[in-house]
């Protein structure tokens, strides 16, 4: 079992760089191609040692090889002549970088066996071998687009038969008097179903591009009708929509990267077949289906439409496979190009079709264009003009108004789309003045029996930006794990700084033990006060029951063994230092107390007693005072960023990032009896693997500098795993049997990786479930008692529709651990987890 156990943690222990050499050095470089384009998943083999690596996305890649030996490394890819290189590993950095020359041996002999009839597979490879050049021919441009995005809200259920206008009952009624029908209420109750059916946003920037891949948005104007929550409004630095490259990012869209129909190594993933040529003003072009050969995540279908004699795209209509998208049910691309010179043809309207069903009768229908205009190709920019602010709004980008967009709209809206913009417009004066405004707050702050008895009672000032809101009766119950029933009503205010994007809120709670008769409450506040350095203080006062472990298993925080009360004052600061570095720090001060000498029982507890086969007391202890600080220092290279009117907001990074945390305990201060230090170093990242999937990873290394006075409630936990719940497998562990607390160091590592479709794509029955195949795993070392614990798991997971964007996702696994403490075992796991709409991303 040991030897099977450790052939499974083989694969883990190659993806986090382990190696039992003492003396090693890295070698490092670019695969690219003769046109400088980079060649993504490339094969590195080094000979000698039977072993190798893959380059990534960019083409870069990153191996070890112990020092002092004579290797030769090959180099492949599919469509490419291998290259062969002898190195010497010394002391130094090996820096190798690889130009592939592409083969045309493969095209060429399915070319020769096609028949008259697939002349396509000719066309296609004229345009493959002169993509080299339009792919390198925009070194870099400036041109305006405008961006217009719709979203029709599709209703299709029917009334029921036999249900008739309720006019025309009236009408139907003898001996009553006639009734005065009004005769704008059709058009009216029509105009509102448009309004509240049609979601739309238009949107004017300028587009700057620099050779490969470095966009700026400069955005002039913004207008939103209704929400923009379901509307696709691409960032260009995360989709780009170039199909000369081999692969096609859809960040945002799909789960990988899309095989570009003219990819070098198109031909294995495609059918072609020619549907017809036209003559269009003297071009000839031929219609070209897309055929996948295996349907899949990485494939789409679709037409390209090639120009004849200069071999490049005139146009594309293709749709993106369902299985690999994140929220959507279906996504199609239009892409129109047009001829600038002789020997340029740039894409000057890009148009996305996309629907979204919910249920049985209603769909979201949504389409976004992007029309280019004010074309300038080799734009000079200045110095750094290029920087990690990938789209800026100007400061009145929200307050254009309707001559405006009269005067800049760069594509004519529909009959049904100008009617929204004219209603809007018609009601915008209404629903922005003072008088409305007080008419629905009067409105919202009456106060009714169904606000006591089950919303809330809220209220609200329009013109301070306040708001106040006091829970129902039923929120005044809880029922806490401690002395079960406590009566506790609950406040919540907030206020907001139109002009400047500032923030804040409070909320407070007052709660009193039944059981017991003991008070305890909270009050907690929160202030944005620089929202373009996302800077906000925290401040909190409160006496509570608390959890040791507050991240502790499921059952286990329901145990009273694992609380004690605390009475804490505390504090927090967090701002950006420039972009990307972070740094936060924070104090709290707490009178801690053992709860043995209450009634500490309840339903709750003696129902876990009994599940658990446990009689577990509250730990007895000596009343004492803690003073705490908290400093760290978070950095994420290259960080992206949009910058908007009244704030910043974070579009993520290539790179990992890092943070450093030190937390010290005062001893003396304030009769504080702590006296410690603890420091961690810990890095994160999240990896796009292309068409492989993704991967995702988290280290942590910590340790107690100096514990002189550390008390229990202050070491070092790690979460007991939950029985047959899987847990966030970056931050825990999946079969770890037991909570563990430490004062010395320790090294934790957690690995997951989802291939999206990459495995399942190719066993047909399976692909038909849309089941998706997950790996990870992790292991942890503590000094105390040399314990070691390793673990891998795989398992299947598949998303479930919970409405029109809201996906669930749900997971089964098994999982092998092993420890120095414990005997091999496996378990096994399931998951839920729920998208998150905004950044269209899971939590792991």
């Amino acid at each position: 079992m040991k030897k099977a156990i450790k052939f499974l943690l083989l694969p883990l222990l190659l993806i986090i760089g382990f190696s039992s050499q003492t003396s090693a050095q890295s070698i490092t470089g670019k695969i690219f191609n003769e046109n400088g384009e980079s060649i993504p998943y490339a094969n590195i083999f080094v000979r000698e040692a039977q072993t190798g690596t893959n380059s990534d996305e960019e083409g870069k890649y990153f191996m070890t090889l112990p020092t002092g030996g004579e290797y030769e490394i090959v180099f492949s890819s599919i469509g490419y002549e291998s290259k062969s290189m002898e190195i010497v590993v010394g002391d130094v950095e090996v820096r190798l970088d690889i130009r592939l020359n592409s083969s045309s041996i493969d095209m060429n002999e399915i070319v020769i066996k096609a028949s008259k009839k697939d002349s396509a597979y000719i066309l296609i490879k004229n345009v493959i071998d002169n993509k080299k050049s339009y792919l390198a021919s925009v070194k870099s441009f400036k041109s305006d687009v405008y961006v217009k995005a719709i979203e029709l809200i599709d209703n299709q259920k029917k009334p029921k038969e036999g249900k008739e206008d309720k006019n025309e009952d009236i009408d139907k009624l003898e001996g009553d008097e006639p009734v005065e029908i009004d005769p704008f209420a059709e058009q009216n109750e029509a105009n509102q179903k448009l309004l509240s059916s049609l979601n739309m946003v238009e949107m004017n920037l300028v587009l700057n591009y620099q050779f490969p891949k470095k966009y700026k948005e400069e955005r002039s104007a913004y207008e939103k009708s209704g929400s923009d929550r379901g509307l696709f409004i691409p960032l260009f630095e995360e989709a780009d929509f170039n199909f000369y490259r081999n692969m096609v990012r859809l960040d945002g869209i799909a789960e990988t990267p899309v095989i570009s129909p003219i990819s070098t190594t198109s031909i294995l993933s495609y059918k072609y077949k020619l549907m017809e040529t036209r003559n269009e003003g003297g071009q000839i072009v031929y219609k070209i289906k897309v055929i996948p050969r295996k349907s899949g995540n990485a494939t789409c279908k679709g037409y390209i439409y090639i120009n004849e004699g200069v071999w490049n795209i005139n146009r594309l209509d293709l749709e993106i496979h369902k299985g690999g998208l994140r929220i959507y049910d279906a996504f199609r691309l239009k892409i129109d190009y047009q001829q600038i010179d002789d020997t340029l043809w740039i894409p000057t309207r890009q148009e996305f079709i996309y629907e979204t069903k919910q249920g049985r009768f209603k769909t979201y229908k949504g389409s976004t264009v992007m029309k280019y205009s004010n074309y300038q190709n080799n734009y000079e920019f200045p110095p750094k003009f290029f920087s990690n602010e990938v789209v800026r709004y100007e400061k009145d980008a929200y307050d254009k108004d309707t001559t405006y967009w009269n005067q800049n709209r760069a594509e004519p809206l529909k009959a049904e789309e100008a009617k929204v913009v004219f209603l809007r417009d018609s009601i915008s004066a209404i629903l922005n003045s003072d008088e409305y405004k007080d008419s629905i707050t009067a409105a919202y702050n009456k106060i009714t029996f169904l606000d006591i008895l089950w919303d809330g009672v809220g209220f609200r000032d329009n013109k301070k930006q306040t708001s106040w809101y006091v829970g129902p009766i039923p929120s005044l119950l809880n029922y806490d794990v401690v002395g079960g029933l406590r009566i506790s009503p609950f406040l919540f205010h907030s206020k907001r700084w139109k002009e400047t994007g500032k923030r804040m809120n409070a909320s407070g709670n007052v709660s009193y033990g039944i059981r017991n008769k003991d008070m305890q409450g909270n009050l907690r506040s929160w202030f944005l006060y620089n929202p373009h350095k996302l800077a906000s203080v925290r401040f909190g006062v409160g006496r509570n029951y608390r959890s040791i472990n507050r991240y502790d298993a499921f059952l286990n925080q329901l145990s009273i063994s694992n609380y004690i009360l605390n009475e804490e004052i505390y504090g927090s600061h967090r701002f950006e230092v420039f972009n990307g570095l972070y740094l936060s720090t924070g104090f709290s001060f707490n009178n801690r107390r053992s709860i043995a000498d209450i009634d500490a029982s309840s339903a709750l507890a003696n129902l876990i007693e009994n599940i658990t086969n446990s009689d577990e007391e509250p730990i007895a202890f000596e009343p004492y005072k803690a003073l705490i600080t908290d400093i760290s220092l978070s950095y994420t290279p290259f960080q992206k960023y949009m910058t908007q009117p009244k704030n910043k907001v974070i579009l993520g990074s290539d790179f990992p990032t890092i943070t450093l945390k030190h937390r010290k305990g005062w001893n003396g201060a304030f009769e504080s009896s702590v006296d410690f230090d603890y420091v961690e170093i810990s890095l994160r990242h999240d990896l796009i693997l292309g068409q492989f999937g993704n991967s995702k990873y988290s280290a942590r290394v910590g340790t107690f500098v100096s514990d002189d006075e550390l008390k229990f409630i202050d070491l070092k936990r790690f979460r007991q795993s939950d029985p047959f719940l899987y847990s966030d497998p970056l931050n825990s562990f999946q079969a770890l049997d037991t909570s563990i607390a430490t004062s010395k160091p320790f090294f934790e590592f957690h690995y997951i990786h989802h291939f999206n479709g990459a495995l399942v794509n190719n066993i047909p029955l399976i692909k038909k479930t849309n089941v998706r195949f997950v790996v990870g795993g992790g292991l942890m070392y503590i000094q105390e008692n040399n314990l070691r614990h390793e673990e891998v798991f795989a398992g299947v997971e598949r998303v479930f529709k919970l409405g029109a964007r809201r996906r669930m996702r749900i997971g089964l696994y098994g999982v092998v651990a092993n420890s120095n403490y414990a005997p091999p075992h496996t378990e096994y796991k399931i998951s839920f987890d729920i998208i998150d709409t905004w950044k269209k991303d899971w939590s792991f």
